[in-house]
């Protein structure tokens, strides 16, 4: 179980993360959404012990991350928007630098199976330089999970890619959901919330507005939402219509 309590972030003197307390249970997928600059990347960094809060408390399975990090870490798969990849590496080479680079790793059986599921097989012995931006968004977060983590982070995972790559990229992910792992994903693609997530988080300003399945999204939208003040909000929650 994953918990914030009272979370506070601030960079260059704004408040990015607001007084924030939730909480993510073992083997819940969630897809987090949002305008432009509501902090919905900074959340996932706290959730990734890759920023601190400046106040209030990150729990994992009731224990502040402060106190267990490197254990923590070992559990967390954190697959940023930026692509991380060596250009000049084969597909290959770069997943042998990543498999050392761990301190821990998945069992030779999972990472083949995760390579065949991605479809990286077929690109292995090319160059990263080489290969188009779905296979790139591919292997990129095939290297962010080498060490089969139990929770999965994700900020714009499908960012780019082709349908067959985004295809990929879902059903892979869909099946280590449905084997119990974790996912916290940012997108701004409804098909890809919808597909993934049991739950919906709606961040704006620094807040978690509201937290619940998809289908509660109308009536929080009609009995919280102020057209005038929040018409860009409105208007993502709304093309999840189309």
């Amino acid at each position: 179980m994953l918990q914030f309590e009272n979370v506070e972030k601030i960079m260059k003197k704004k408040r990015i993360i607001k007084n924030v307390s939730v909480q993510i249970n073992k083997g819940e997928s969630i897809g987090i959404v949002g305008p432009n600059g509501a902090g919905k990347s900074t959340f996932l960094k706290i959730l990734a012990s890759v920023l601190k809060p400046d106040s209030g408390t990150v729990f994992y399975n009731g224990v502040p991350y402060s106190k267990n990090v490197q254990d923590l870490r070992k559990q967390i798969g954190y697959i940023p928007q930026e692509i991380a990849l060596f250009e000049e590496l084969t597909v290959k080479d770069q997943i042998h630098f990543w498999k050392k680079a761990a301190k821990n790793m998945g069992s030779p059986t999972y990472i083949l199976e995760m390579l065949h599921a991605l479809g990286l097989h077929h690109v292995y012995h090319q160059k990263v330089k080489a290969l188009s931006g779905g296979w790139k968004r591919k292997l990129n977060v095939c290297a962010g999970m080498l060490h089969n983590p139990d929770i999965i982070l994700l900020d714009e995972p499908t960012a780019g890619v082709d349908l067959a790559a985004k295809d990929d990229l879902l059903t892979w992910l869909k099946s280590l959901h449905k084997s119990g792992k974790t996912i916290i994903l940012i997108s701004h693609e409804w098909d890809v919330i919808n597909y993934l997530s049991d739950s919906i988080f709606v961040l704006q300003n620094g807040e978690i507005l509201f937290e619940g399945p998809s289908e509660q999204l109308d009536q929080f939208e009609k009995d919280q939402l102020d057209l005038e003040e929040n018409q860009e909000l409105i208007k993502i929650l709304r093309q999840r219509k189309r």
